[in-house]
Order: C-alpha cells, then sequence, then structure tokens
C-alpha cells in the first residue's frame, strides 16, 4: 500500500508514526513546500521572547523520518490531486496513492484594509519562518501594533512587553480579548491585567487606512486619530488552506473547511483529512466550525492511522473547543460554549461566577476565578471559563469529562475531590460553583435531576 501525506503538520506526522507503531508496512511519503517540518508552531511566540531555544521547538529530525522508514520530501509544492488516476503532482513529478492525506492546515486572515502590505507588516503562521522574519524586525524596532485580540496577539504583546518595547498597541475590533473563549464578564479580568503591563488597548475599533514610508508605518483609526509604529503584526484569526482540495473537486463544507464524515474520509473515500484545514463538530451543540489546536491536529492524526489501519472501526467525536493559554502571568482556560455562543445556537443557559484559592494563602494558594454555565433543561454543564493560576488547566481538565459525558450538575456537586490542606481546599470551587447552579434551578422551580 502506498500512503501518501500532504503538509508537514502535527497530523501528518502523528498519522504516520501511528501507522508504523501499528505495524504497517506501507510506503509512507510525505510532502511539505516548507524547508523544516516537525517543530511545535504554538512555541514561537516563546522562543521570540526567548523563553524557548530555537532547536527545542523541533521534536524529530531527518534521521528519526529516516530511521521510521517515512520518506520526507520538503520544498516540494503539490500543485494537482489527480483522483482518478490516484496521483498527486508535486513540482511536476507525479507520485501514486492508494490512500491520500490532506494536512494542507490554515492560512492568515487578512483584513481589507487599504495599505495593509508591504515590508512593514507581518503574520505569525505555522511556517516557522514567519517567526524568523518576525524576530528580524523584533530586535530592531521599539514600537509595535498588534491587529487582533486572541491568542496570539494577546501572546505577542507579552512578547514585546518582555522585550522592553517602548510602546505595544492592540486593536481588537470585536471589543473585548479573547472573543471567541470568553465572555465579556471573564474578558474584563484580562484588560486591566495588559493595561499594567503597558499595553495600550483599542477596543471596538480598526484601522481605517495604513500608510508606510521609510522611517515608519502610520495606522488611521476608523474613531478618529492615528498610531505610528515600527510595524505591524496582523493576527486576526485563520481560514482553513483548501484551495487543492477544491480544485480537486472535494467537498467543502459551510465553514470553508474541507467535509469529513465520522471516520475523517473527504467525499472520496481514498482520501483523508486532518488539523485546521477540516470542519468539525461540536460535541454539544452540533455545528460545525473550525479547530486549529495543536491537540486536535494530533487526536485526528491518529484517529486516521487507526482507520487505515484497522479499515474505519474508530469514529471521531467532535469537539468541546477547548482552550488554554498562559497569558501576563495567568492561565486562561475554556470549555464548551460561551453565552454568546450559546444564544447563537438558539440555547437558553444559566450561569455562576465565583472566586476562591487554589488552597489556604499559608500554603501559597492563589485564587481562581470560575463561570460555569449550565443547560437548565438537561442539568447539565455546556460551558466553562476559568482565569487563575496554572492549576486552572488541570481543573479544566475535569470539566472536560463534565460536559463530554453530560454528567448532571447534582451529581457533580457530591462527587468527592482530593483534600489535604497543602494539595486544595475541602469545599473546592467546582463544588461550589455545582451548588450555585443548583441553587438557581431551585429557585426557577425546577425539581434536579441525579
Amino acid at each position: 500500500m502506498k500512503i501518501v501525506m500532504i503538509g508537514g503538520g502535527g497530523a501528518s506526522i502523528v498519522c504516520a508514526n501511528t501507522l508504523r507503531l501499528l505495524g504497517s508496512q506501507a510506503q509512507i511519503d510525505l510532502y511539505t513546500r516548507r524547508e523544516q517540518t516537525a517543530y511545535t508552531p504554538c512555541e514561537q511566540p516563546f522562543f521570540l521572547r526567548d523563553a524557548v531555544p530555537y532547536e527545542d521547538m523541533f521534536y524529530a529530525s531527518p534521521e528519526w523520518f529516516a530511521a521510521k522508514q517515512i520518506g520526507l520530501h520538503t520544498k516540494r509544492t503539490v500543485e494537482r490531486i489527480d483522483r482518478e488516476k490516484k496521483i498527486i503532482i508535486a513540482d511536476g513529478v507525479e507520485a501514486p496513492y492508494d490512500i491520500l492525506v490532506i494536512n494542507t492546515g490554515a492560512k492568515n486572515k487578512m483584513p481589507g484594509i487599504p495599505g495593509l502590505t508591504g515590508e512593514r507588516v507581518y503574520s505569525l503562521v505555522t511556517d516557522i519562518q514567519s517567526a524568523r522574519d518576525i524576530e528580524a524586525i523584533l530586535q530592531r524596532s521599539r514600537h509595535a501594533v498588534i491587529m487582533g485580540g486572541g491568542i496570539i496577539g494577546i501572546e505577542m504583546a507579552e512578547t514585546l512587553v518582555r522585550k522592553g518595547y517602548a510602546s505595544v498597541s492592540m486593536l481588537v475590533s470585536s471589543g473585548g480579548l479573547l472573543s471567541r473563549q470568553l465572555d465579556p464578564d471573564m474578558a474584563g479580568v484580562l484588560e486591566p491585567v495588559l493595561k499594567r503591563e503597558g499595553v495600550c488597548l483599542y477596543l471596538n475599533d480598526t484601522a481605517a487606512s495604513v500608510v508606510s514610508d521609510g522611517r515608519g508605518i502610520r495606522l488611521a483609526l476608523a474613531s478618529g486619530g492615528s498610531i505610528d509604529a515600527d510595524w505591524i503584526l496582523v493576527a486576526k484569526g485563520i481560514v482553513p488552506d483548501v484551495e487543492l482540495a477544491r480544485e480537486a473537486g472535494l467537498k467543502i463544507g459551510s465553514t470553508g473547511g474541507i467535509k469529513v464524515n465520522q471516520y475523517l474520509q473527504t467525499s472520496d473515500p481514498a482520501i483523508y483529512a486532518a488539523g485546521d484545514c477540516i470542519e468539525e463538530r461540536h460535541m454539544l451543540s452540533g455545528k460545525k466550525f473550525i479547530n486549529a489546536l495543536a491537540t486536535n491536529s494530533n487526536r485526528t492524526g491518529r484517529l486516521i492511522a487507526r482507520n487505515i489501519y484497522f479499515g474505519n472501526r474508530v469514529p471521531f467525536l467532535g469537539s468541546l473547543y477547548t482552550f488554554g493559554a498562559e497569558l501576563f502571568g495567568k492561565t486562561v482556560i475554556s470549555v464548551g460554549l460561551t453565552e454568546r455562543t450559546a444564544r447563537e445556537e438558539g440555547l437558553e443557559v444559566i450561569s455562576v461566577k465565583t472566586s476562591g484559592p487554589t488552597r489556604k494563602k499559608i500554603f501559597d494558594g492563589r485564587d481562581i476565578r470560575i463561570k460555569l454555565l449550565a443547560d437548565p433543561e438537561k442539568q447539565t454543564l455546556v460551558g466553562a471559563q476559568l482565569i487563575g493560576p496554572r492549576e486552572a488547566s488541570r481543573i479544566g481538565e475535569r470539566i472536560i469529562l463534565m460536559l463530554g459525558e453530560q454528567i448532571p450538575v447534582a451529581r457533580i456537586s457530591q462527587y468527592e475531590t482530593i483534600y489535604s490542606p497543602p494539595l486544595s481546599m475541602a469545599y473546592d470551587l467546582i463544588t461550589n460553583a455545582a451548588d450555585l447552579l443548583i441553587s438557581k434551578l431551585l429557585k426557577m422551580g425546577q425539581a434536579v435531576r441525579w
């Protein structure tokens, strides 16, 4: 069997490695237009702030691919997929396949703002060369503007602050930080944190035009006024890279991602797709969306390998749209739906907010803010948002199972938790928040279900 993979992202590499671990003797060839592969794109902001050495971002070498008998073809551009002949054409050379895996990733979303082009406009994308390009401008500049209030924008704002920039401005057209992950009341917790660090926030604003000259760049704001800077980072999100798939006649979903079935096959049974280029199903709402997360790439890559090897026996469950980041010393976690996304789905939810320490202060306990959202009819959780120390991520992982398995809130409140004074509180935050939700249900006249 000949298995060809287009794209050198995590999904392809995990898929190829899983096939070898399962014992597959298939010929595997991986094609990527990049010069280097097998690195962690999420670590690029940390490399740029000198927290991660460049070499440490790589998790596999060309020798590793050779030892695994995985054909690695770098700097090769796949121009076309011929489904009838079952071949790909890369730089004019044909390569046959029995099974094809598409892992073409995503492209940066560029807003149509006049003048937003040129050598002073940058984006941090999954191609590691983009970090190298930013490294050069970052070192010789002291003023920057970031367009976008998402994860890349905030991580890069922290990078620039740590690098001693004289001014860091953020244009956030959505009106709030991390608007896809946090409700305004939780996002509002982060805004003063960034301001204290010297980041100038422009909420509900964007650039009307951009003018660049030999000395710098000026942004004319839609609200009036202007910002002068040395360079701009555009971090307005991503769009799936599906051109090859579309030209091959594969079905594209309403989200713009490649349409796949429960086994991650495309509309052609001989072709699978994984990672940022596919659309997924939200486990709670059933809505299709693009899930550009490293953990998602790994999961979809492993699942495709098993379905190739065993023959479509492992369905993909979908995603709860989990999110985690450490931003200016605060760990931010989001799982499931926000109030905004719940409204968009026509779902009425109830929510509670509470805060408290992870353990007593004398044992170095630190406060966590938590917001839980629940469906009052089903009496199950539909979303959670946490801001606090790093322990928030472990609490978030507990919540993932509660959401995924749709455990009733009343049962959550009665589950035991691990307790010892140096480790935790006897009345932990999740139990506390679940009890607050139960009180709300009782006040609504609901009979609490177990």
